[in-house]
């Protein structure tokens, strides 16, 4: 009778500590809780920021950019997601400049920028870009921004709309917007090449990635599948490049596919650029280079997985597992092990992150 007594009260004991440590993480809106629908991520260590979807699940016309602690999250998977600053809903991509002090994030609904002052990591503060009117300003550009590249001075953003098929170019000593670049609808994601010679610039729609000169803005010409003879249906999304600049990879989401693009080829040659198109699972989507240029992990989106390909050679390394809805990925190291990569994923659809040890090519676990 004792001995049972004994262990109700053990019981009810660890009740209470797990109680209390629910109590200590801020309190969280959403159908997802501590995540909602996330979307985008972006890395400058200790830290990760989320950009959260958000489709008004919460219900109350807000979304939020969560914050995770690397560190913790390493070792730990339930004390990882520090708390969220709220924001408009509906965003898409979010970017850090190079000494994470500041992040912009493209805000579909509102055809907006937002920017935080990341000066205190943890805290995010939004920045009024237009003091004179009422409320928290951000940076109106063209109709649904999507992605964003910041230019090697960091002194302008582009902005991928996809709706109005601009790029819009923002000043962000004034903050204001200087130019629209007009593509087509459905241009959906962008990134300079190491050196800032171009922006390429990819597409939803259409077989189609854009080069524009990274200094006047003007196309210089475009590439696309070579052995697709048609224009539409396609669906390109992510990209990244290899350190050097080489060698360029984008995610193809419609057909299923991984372009290996030879940038040294380009301009001049565009029907040659593109040396392999690898088969990938269903619905890649976000696509991430390691420092060392040596893989590329790519997630799927349909197939629920994240591949890991030799970039030297399109070679399938590895299939992991992932939870529903792998969007974007991004790849970090810690400062003491900078050759020690480690590949992290937004989860859209199961509201959660999987972390990845692209060392061994396991699975840490999914946050929260």
């Amino acid at each position: 009778m004792r001995s049972t007594h004994i262990l109700w009260l053990l019981i009810f004991s660890l009740c209470l500590l797990a109680g209390a440590a629910c109590e200590e993480l801020p309190s969280y809106e959403g159908e997802g809780g501590i995540l909602d629908s996330p979307l985008s991520l972006a890395v400058h260590w200790p830290y990760a920021y989320v950009a959260n979807a958000n489709f008004d699940l919460s219900g109350d016309k807000r979304g939020f950019i969560s914050i995770v602690d690397l560190e913790t999250a390493l070792v730990r998977r339930d004390k990882a997601i520090l708390g969220h600053v709220k924001t408009k809903p509906f965003l898409s991509k979010i970017i850090l400049n190079a000494d994470g002090t500041r992040a912009y994030v493209a805000e579909r609904r509102n055809n907006s920028i937002r920017l935080f002052d990341l000066t205190d990591p943890v805290h995010p503060v939004e920045i009024d870009a237009n003091p004179d009117k009422e409320g928290v300003q951000g940076i109106g550009v063209g109709r649904q921004p999507y992605g964003l590249a910041l230019s090697l001075d960091e002194k302008m953003l582009y902005t991928a709309c996809m709706s109005s098929g601009h790029v819009s170019i923002v000043d962000l000593e004034t903050m204001q917007l200087t130019k629209n670049i007009l593509l087509s609808s459905g241009i959906n994601e962008l990134k300079f090449d190491p050196a800032g010679k171009f922006l390429y610039v990819t597409n939803r729609k259409f077989n189609t990635v854009t080069l524009l000169d990274g200094a006047s803005g003007n196309i210089v010409t475009s590439f696309g599948i070579p052995t697709q003879s048609s224009l539409a249906g396609y669906d390109f999304r992510g990209l990244d490049f290899t350190p050097d600049g080489h060698y360029l990879f984008v995610a193809v989401k419609t057909p299923s596919r991984l372009l290996m693009v030879d940038t040294e080829k380009l301009p001049m040659y565009p029907t040659q650029a593109v040396l392999r198109e690898l088969p990938m699972d269903t619905g890649p989507m976000g696509v991430a280079v390691t420092p060392d240029g040596r893989e590329a992990w790519v997630t799927n989106y349909e197939s629920e997985s994240i591949l890991a390909v030799d970039a030297r050679t399109g070679t399938l390394l590895k299939s992991l597992p992932s939870r529903r809805g792998p969007s974007d990925i991004q790849i970090f190291a810690r400062p003491e092990e900078p050759n020690y990569y480690y590949a992290l994923a937004a989860n859209f659809k199961t509201h959660t992150l999987t972390l990845i040890d692209t060392m061994t090519k396991e699975v840490i676990w999914s946050i929260p």
